[in-house]
């Protein structure tokens, strides 16, 4: 039985996934309860390679392209915004079509990445 899809709020300034209207919702996306938990967990993801990269910057010897913590944040980023794309609405998608984020050589993207052309 597939499950029904139900319009929700994501607020990337706040990390969150609201099911009710906020002023200024960074996307309005259609998903499944299944699909709002993976989105939840790449947010999670995300938050973590955030840290790593912080922790990182402390470090001044190492440059950011030779990173595997920047690497981490730039690969959450994009599987991110892959996920929006899929699920958002139309203005959604025209914001990241526009942002340019999915648009990179695919050589250059992970697997993970690649999936979502």
């Amino acid at each position: 039985m597939e499950q029904e899809k139900k319009i929700y709020y994501v607020d990337l300034n706040s990390e969150s996934i609201l099911p009710e209207p906020i002023d200024s919702p960074s996307f309005v996306i259609h998903a499944t309860e299944k699909e709002v938990g993976v989105l939840q967990a790449v947010m999670e993801d995300k938050y973590e390679a955030d840290l790593e990269t912080y922790v990182r910057s402390h470090i001044p010897y190492l440059e950011y392209h030779h990173d595997p913590e920047n690497d981490h944040y730039d690969a959450s980023q994009k599987v991110l915004y892959s996920i929006l794309y899929l699920l958002g609405d139309e203005a959604a998608k025209q914001h990241i079509k526009q942002m340019g984020i999915l648009t990179d050589r695919k050589s250059d993207d992970p697997e993970e990445i690649q999936r979502f052309r």
